[in-house]
């Protein structure tokens, strides 16, 4: 992904914000008629999430419901895990994010106007509600940068 936008020069620094659009988010429909995007999808894989870690992201956002990948029939017992994924830890990278690495994490974040203006550095404001002694809030993230960088 770095390499596609031309930003090796820079790499991934301490105290970025990762946006990840999969396309995933052209699947979500109200109501969900046909019953997929809610029941599998992309993610980030274990050793992903790890090397992230290591370069000090603060943030991932993805264009899905899961930070996780999610396969067929996973949600109701009935698929497999990810492949990479602990045997006893099939939802990893979420839980790892929130309680080992300090990576925080929004899903279903609307990036595909980011992509299609090939916006790939930005500012980025997280703007969540006033809520007094909650674990988790929803927000609203605003990425200021401009196109074609």
């Amino acid at each position: 992904m770095i390499k596609a936008q031309g930003l090796e020069w820079r790499g991934l620094l301490p105290g970025d914000v990762l946006y990840i659009y999969t396309g995933w988010s052209e699947l979500w429909k109200d109501p969900d008629v046909d019953k997929v995007y809610y029941t599998k999808g992309p993610g980030l894989s274990y050793d992903a999430v790890k090397y992230l870690e290591t370069r000090g992201i603060v943030l991932v956002a993805l264009d899905n419901p899961f930070t996780d990948p999610v396969n067929e029939g996973q949600l109701s017992g009935q698929g497999p895990a990810a492949e990479g994924a602990p045997a006893d830890l099939p939802f990893v990278v979420h839980h790892y994010n929130l309680t080992q690495s300090g990576i925080h994490q929004i899903q279903n974040a609307r990036l595909a106007d980011l992509a299609a203006d090939k916006v790939w550095t930005s500012c980025t404001v997280i703007l969540p509600l006033r809520i007094k002694g909650g674990s988790g809030s929803p927000v609203r993230p605003i990425a200021i940068g401009a196109p074609d960088q």
